[in-house]
């Protein structure tokens, strides 16, 4: 038979083994709070991929439209509360909506070229969806750039300097937002009457 702890010593170690087992439950927590939020962000990854992938394609189809000059399909792409407004604006051909899109030729102080012209003159034509989640309504938001592959790099467009000064000549843009599953325009069509890729 062992020897006999004093009833100090028995104090004493079963205040060791609370502690002890306090730690080794906080421990267990912890990483399972770890595990949690690895888990979280391994399974938003091919949510987010598919996400870039949906708004690519509208990329590509709202691109056809423009270089197509079609109209009434563009409009089908554009916001809701804009739609009869612009769908007035288009049928004159000297609006400013109509020369930002498709005539560079009656833009007023020359700097910037219209959507069709960047799209068309593009050796290469490259659609690329930036995605980012907004911290302040948790929505996914997402700008489509359309550039020319051939002259412009994907480390160029990591530059908001660079996006920025090539913005009115080179790049167009577009910014959308997922709702329901869905991606909606937030502003005018690419980006008219904004600050567009300079307000970032």
């Amino acid at each position: 038979m062992g020897p006999t702890l004093s009833w100090t010593d028995q104090r004493k170690w079963g205040l060791v083994l609370h502690v002890t087992l306090i730690l080794v439950l906080s421990g267990s927590d912890l990483w399972a709070q770890g595990q949690q939020s690895e888990k979280s962000r391994t399974s938003s990854a091919p949510q987010e991929a598919s996400a870039a992938r949906d708004l690519r394609l509208i990329g590509e189809k709202v691109a056809r439209t423009v270089l197509d000059k079609d109209i009434p399909g563009l409009l089908t792409y554009d916001r809701a509360d804009l739609r009869s407004e612009d769908e007035a604006s288009l049928k004159n051909t000297k609006s400013d909506l109509y020369c930002f899109l498709f005539d560079s030729s009656c833009i007023e102080g020359g700097k910037w070229v219209s959507v069709y012209d960047k799209l068309s003159q593009s050796h290469s034509l490259g659609i690329r969806a930036v995605l980012a989640k907004s911290s302040h309504d948790g929505h996914l938001y997402g700008t489509l750039l359309f550039y020319d592959r051939t002259s412009i790099s994907e480390e160029n467009l990591g530059s908001s300097d660079f996006l920025c000064k090539q913005s009115p000549r080179k790049i167009a843009s577009w910014k959308f937002k997922l709702e329901d599953g869905k991606w909606k325009p937030v502003t005018p069509f690419f980006d008219s009457e904004t600050d567009g890729l300079c307000g970032n």
